[in-house]
């Protein structure tokens, strides 16, 4: 039988009283982190997003009834509920999502959804302790006072944390926002972006605005979970011209596979495969230390394309450092992507891809998301120099137009 949770002689309170409101306080936390992270949820699949705000509004819910009417139903809904989220999130970081275009793609872990988590397992053992324990033993009002300040202290502060920088799932990063002087009254909408048109030296052509999440393949997406469609400044289409003018010359002497193999670029995915991405860890390790990862003259990482003529030089990739900055001098025309399904070994590379046909790693390497990286394309690919991503078949299409010097495979 659930223990009585009135006053007793006006001075004192019921054990079980406290513990209920400290454990209304902190599923209350756990919604706000739901509210907070639905909007981009539905940006990414709109399943997503019904499963974050039913899960918040739930957590609301139970938060009044059993306040109201702190019996055992509502506490077994409490464990119940909480507990069947927290194995929802164990799933997506081990297995993968289980729907959705993010689907076998294991999700990172962040800040704000470990906290939300954490608090959710806090719920849960509080809800069984007050069902299997005798928790009418009478204290006084004052610790009443005292534990439900202190919980809500403690939580207000982890809240406000992951809020601000809760991780990938929580929030968008100061480096990865639009660059200062944007403001909403620059939204630009998707008609107008098309008007975007600007001509660079590189064989890729003009730049065009590319669309968010424009080819992203399962297992990719945006290192910032907020959509940037904000219009470019003048200022930052100069920008963009120049990145890709400087990639273009930086990079084009390593036209020749050879002199990028001289220069210390070796493959980080399977030679013979229709593109190729190649890796300068001396050049990557010197960008990271200098915090510079737009370093023209140095890239980090070459791709090449396999035509039957040979490998094709096809784009320079820069490649920042795991929560490095990812600078975007050309706004919205310059963005950054991460890869969520990719096997990594040491010293090996990439030596697999998770996929629904082969959900687990080789033996020896394991699934991690990348760092961002951007690519800035040499060759006439949909959506420009700037473009995020295209199919490896467009890839050595648009390799086959161009011409260059005479390779070998990549």
């Amino acid at each position: 039988m659930m223990m009585p949770m009135h006053d007793g002689d006006g001075q004192t309170v019921s054990r079980g009283r406290v513990v209920v409101i400290c454990l209304a306080i902190i599923a209350i936390a756990t919604s706000v982190i739901h509210f907070a992270v639905a909007g981009e949820h539905f940006a990414e699949y709109w399943a997503y997003g019904v499963f974050m705000l039913v899960t918040a509004w739930l957590q609301v819910l139970w938060s009044v009834a059993a306040l109201a009417r702190p019996t055992r139903p509502p506490l077994w809904a409490g464990m119940l509920l909480n507990a069947g989220v927290v194995a929802v999130y164990v799933v997506t970081r081990t297995v993968g999502d289980v729907i959705g275009p993010g689907r076998h793609a294991t999700e990172p872990f962040g800040f704000g959804d470990g906290l939300c988590t954490a608090l959710e397992a806090v719920v849960i053992a509080g809800c069984a302790w007050l069902l299997a324990s005798q928790a009418d033993r009478p204290v006084r009002r004052g610790q009443l006072i005292t534990a439900t300040a202190a919980t809500g202290g403690v939580t207000a502060v982890l809240l406000s944390a992951a809020l601000v920088a809760g991780g990938p799932d929580m929030v968008m990063s100061a480096s990865a926002s639009p660059s200062a002087g944007t403001s909403p009254a620059t939204r630009m909408p998707a008609m107008e972006s098309s008007r975007i048109r600007l001509a660079t030296t590189s064989p890729a052509g003009d730049i065009t605005m590319p669309a968010p999440n424009m080819q992203m393949a399962p297992g990719m997406r945006m290192a910032s979970s907020v959509a940037c469609d904000t219009r470019p400044t003048a200022a930052q289409r100069q920008a963009a011209v120049r990145l890709v003018d400087a990639s273009w010359k930086g990079a084009s002497k390593y036209r020749s596979l050879a002199a990028a193999k001289a220069a210390g670029y070796r493959p980080v995915t399977p030679a013979g495969l229709p593109v190729v991405h190649y890796l300068n860890v001396s050049f990557y390790l010197a960008t990271a230390m200098r915090r510079a990862p737009l370093d023209t003259a140095e890239p980090q990482s070459l791709v090449y394309a396999n035509t039957p003529g040979g490998a094709v030089l096809v784009a320079a990739m820069y490649i920042t450092s795991p929560g490095g900055p990812t600078p975007q001098p050309g706004g919205c025309l310059t963005q950054w992507h991460v890869h969520t399904n990719l096997c990594l070994a040491s010293g090996r590379g990439v030596v697999g891809v998770v996929t629904a046909a082969h959900p687990t790693c080789p033996p020896g390497s394991a699934n991690r998301v990348t760092p961002p990286m951007m690519h800035v394309w040499f060759v006439p690919i949909p959506g420009g120099p700037t473009a995020i991503d295209a199919a490896d078949a467009r890839v050595v299409r648009a390799a086959e137009q161009v011409s260059g010097p005479r390779n070998g495979p990549a």
